[in-house]
């Protein structure tokens, strides 16, 4: 035998004493025999169970072994079980009509065991090279079915990472151009700065401490713009960080509001221009003097603004200088970028500017950083002079 798998082999005749024989003829073979005493009870075993060879007489009562026969071959089931006849007696036209019925061979009566165990070894192991190959079928149709599951969690998986780099690479040449424009926009910013902070008619000390207190104010505004990953930062924080040095003699107060990062770089010069030419010209050039920023929102036709003022008090008496400088410039820019204009005055008591901005111009959500930067760079590269108070 070809395993250790057992078949079964079925056994039909109406003598029980031929059971015996069939029985202790096959027993070599070690398999399982089952035995039907008559066609009919042959054909309800087959309907519980596959054989791996029927034996069956041709001459019983009632039901025939030909009659069987054809009813096997009828059954879908059955339909290609290994029948072998036996027969005490086979003329040619039996023969003929036995293998008519699907019979695959015939076996004389009285059996020689040698060859009938012979004979059905070989469906024996015919059954069980089937059985073993649609085992190997199945279970390769189960590795066929793990390996496509495999592959196609695989390729789900693959394509979730090829779509994620191809985010990441977006994401990377979007960052890479952001990061080229706004260093082409901050080295705009510094050339417009140098070229109008360093003049022929300022001494080179002088050109040097503007030009470092410019810078330092940029630099300030750019900590705090790194700090939030550009996204912006609160208008407080960016006044507050242009007058530290000043803190006990500036009051500063004002409803909590986030800018863009260009409004950030905006508020932040022009807060700078305007303290410095508070400490050389105005309230904070004497030890009496002190200055008010402050804030508030205001609603018009359904469009908020932020109201802007600074205001200097107790400062000496202020002298028009009939010259505009960049300090000046600086802010009527930053006005004609975000569509409104800028209200200096030069009272007796100190300098009042109010700035008037509509709050969509301002605010990260409101509009693009792209679209905000090149307007910063429009108006910082416009302008000429220098500051004086004379701002």
């Amino acid at each position: 035998m070809r395993s250790g798998r057992r078949t079964d082999i079925l056994v039909v005749d109406d003598l029980p004493e031929k059971h015996l024989v069939y029985r202790a003829s096959l027993e070599e073979l070690d398999q399982n025999i089952v035995s039907a005493m008559s066609g009919e009870e042959a054909l309800l075993k087959l309907l519980d169970r596959d054989f791996a060879v029927v034996l069956l007489d041709v001459n019983m009562p009632g039901m025939s072994g030909h009659e069987t026969a054809k009813l096997i071959r009828q059954r879908r089931r059955s339909r290609y079980t290994p029948i072998i006849f036996i027969t005490a007696y086979a003329d040619e036209a039996q023969t003929a009509e036995g293998y008519s019925l699907g019979a695959v061979d015939y076996i004389l009566s009285p059996i020689v065991p040698e060859i009938l165990r012979a004979k059905v070894k070989g469906f024996v192991e015919l059954e069980q090279m089937r059985a073993e190959l649609a085992e190997s079928y199945a279970m390769l149709e189960r590795r066929v079915d793990e390996r496509t599951s495999e592959l196609a969690d695989t390729a789900k998986r693959l394509a979730q990472e090829v779509t994620e780099r191809k985010r990441a690479e977006e994401r990377l040449t979007i960052l890479v151009r952001e990061l080229s424009h706004r260093v082409r926009n901050l080295l705009a910013v510094l050339q417009s700065i140098a070229a109008r902070t360093v003049l022929p008619t300022r001494s080179a000390d002088d050109s040097r401490e503007i030009l470092i207190g410019r810078l330092q104010a940029l630099g300030r505004a750019h900590e705090l713009l790194v700090e939030a990953s550009w996204s912006g930062a609160p208008l407080q924080q960016v006044v507050e960080s242009e007058l530290a040095g000043f803190s006990d003699r500036v009051s500063v107060h004002g409803p909590e509001l986030k800018l863009s990062a260009s409004a950030v770089q905006t508020f932040a010069l022009i807060v700078h221009e305007l303290l410095t030419n508070a400490a050389k010209y105005g309230a904070l050039s004497n030890d009496s003097g002190e200055v008010v920023v402050k804030w508030n929102l205001a609603s018009e036709q359904a469009r908020q603004f932020l109201e802007f003022y600074w205001e200097e008090r107790g400062g000496p008496e202020v002298v028009s200088p009939g010259k505009k400088g960049f300090g000046f410039t600086l802010i009527s820019a930053m006005g004609r970028s975000l569509s409104t204009s800028p209200s200096i005055k030069l009272n007796r008591s100190g300098l009042a500017c109010n700035l008037r901005v509509p709050l969509e111009t301002l605010v990260p959500a409101a509009r693009s950083e792209t679209r905000a930067d090149e307007e910063m760079q429009s108006f910082e590269m416009s302008g000429a002079g220098e500051v004086g108070y004379r701002i």
